[in-house]
């Protein structure tokens, strides 16, 4: 064998082999663990819905709230991801600092009496937003609850609880187009003009996600229903 066919066999056993061994990667890993890892991005639906769906549907259950569209305000949040990251606002940091300095003599209902040992470092996280449906660290007030409830392994049903107390009333009576706004502005969805959201796409994306999770929903409880015969 002359010394270029030997260095042609060499490279192509290389290559099959990297190959081999690529695959053996895809099955074990890849494959395996593609539902499993909540940060590769298969789409915001699948995610959601994969990351999310069971326990939404657990705590919508029992809260008496529409699971589609808690899924799609997960959607629109934090694109489904579980390993979501807060979000910090200098405006409302801004805010809660004069409160507590007494500049200011109240905030979205939040008085001195309420952060007046908070150091900077405790308003910052009052000021930022948290979990799959991003509430602003500050909403543990109006629930009654430790800042750290918002943002721990309970934050799907602190969430929702903050969702039913705040607008639950436009959920009940199925004014979809209104929730999303006044979750994304703390306003109702104007009646003419442009919205007021950060993204003008936010609520008719947010209504369009809705039925896909409807769909998904009603695939399920059929599966469950003829999973009993």
């Amino acid at each position: 064998m002359s010394k270029k066919s030997k260095k042609i066999w060499f490279i192509s056993a290389f290559a099959i082999v990297f190959i081999a061994i690529a695959i053996i990667f895809y099955q074990k890993y890849y494959n395996n663990n593609l539902y499993k890892n909540s940060d590769f991005k298969l789409n915001t639906v699948e995610s959601t819905w994969l990351n999310y769906g069971e326990k939404v549907m657990e705590v919508s259950s029992e809260l008496e709230l529409p699971a589609d569209y808690l899924l799609a305000l997960i959607a629109l949040e934090c694109e489904g991801y579980r390993d979501v990251k807060s979000r910090f606002e200098p405006y409302i940091f801004k805010k809660l600092q004069k409160v507590r300095d007494g500049k200011l003599e109240n905030f979205e209902g939040i008085v001195k009496q309420d952060i007046y040992n908070s150091n900077d470092d405790a308003l910052k996280n009052l000021a930022s937003s948290w979990g799959p449906f991003q509430i602003m660290g500050y909403q543990c007030f109006h629930l009654d609850i430790k800042i750290k409830q918002l943002r721990g392994k309970n934050t799907i049903y602190y969430g929702a609880l903050w969702i039913k107390k705040m607008y639950g009333e436009f959920l009940e009576k199925k004014k979809y187009k209104d929730a999303f706004h006044l979750h994304n502005t703390g306003q109702k969805h104007p009646l003419y003009g442009p919205p007021r959201t950060h993204n003008r796409k936010y609520v008719p994306r947010g209504l369009k996600y809705m039925k896909k999770f409807e769909k998904l929903i009603i695939e399920q409880k059929s599966d469950s229903t003829n999973s009993e015969y």
